[in-house]
């Protein structure tokens, strides 16, 4: 059995239609797509023991849930452009809360940041105001991020009552940083 590691991301990117070449201005979700690729690949190879979920929470119908399987995603290539146009396309086909399949290891739902965190298990919340870590060992875990805007108070509270603040320092990085570097740890 494959060990899992999943990222949860909170993103405040658009549900909306976006224009593929100005990401920066669509709610960044040039952050989303730079956390993807460094959560799934390594220089040119899938991690296959990775996923993540990006919930999107504005625009005209969110919460918007996309989740990418590295153990089962093929035909992606690893740029923002490309990872972009899988956002799109999830936007087109998501219907409801449940996970509605978009192509091979993508998906999409409805679920919000909470049900999402309701689901989870061994969950750790990545914050510089969290308890800093240098070595992470831990079954299966699940972290938690958020984008450019951060996690909003609430809803960080919320993931607190199941899982716990960690800090990669007392700095605070970018979120396609910090996912490089929790795999890094946990690589170790």
């Amino acid at each position: 059995m494959i060990m899992t590691r999943t990222f949860i991301m909170y993103s405040h990117g658009t549900t909306d239609d976006f224009n593929i070449d100005h990401l920066y201005e669509s709610g960044r979700i040039d952050v989303i797509c730079r956390c993807v690729l460094g959560a799934l690949w390594v220089s040119e190879a899938m991690r296959k023991d990775t996923q993540i979920i990006v919930i999107l929470n504005s625009g005209k119908r969110p919460p918007v849930s996309i989740k990418f399987d590295g153990n089962k995603m093929i035909g992606i290539e690893p740029s923002e452009r490309s990872i972009a146009l899988v956002i799109k396309k999830s936007l087109n086909t998501v219907k409801d809360k449940e996970w509605t399949n978009v192509q091979t290891g993508i998906s999409v739902s409805r679920k919000s940041f909470q049900d999402l965190i309701k689901e989870a298990k061994n969950i750790f919340i990545l914050s510089v105001k969290g308890s800093q870590t240098t070595s992470l060992k831990v079954e299966n875990p699940t972290f938690v991020l958020g984008d450019n805007k951060g996690i909003p108070k609430n809803e960080e509270s919320f993931a607190l009552r199941k899982g716990e603040r960690i800090s990669l320092g007392s700095r605070t990085y970018l979120a396609s940083s910090i996912v490089s570097t929790v795999h890094w740890l946990l690589d170790q």
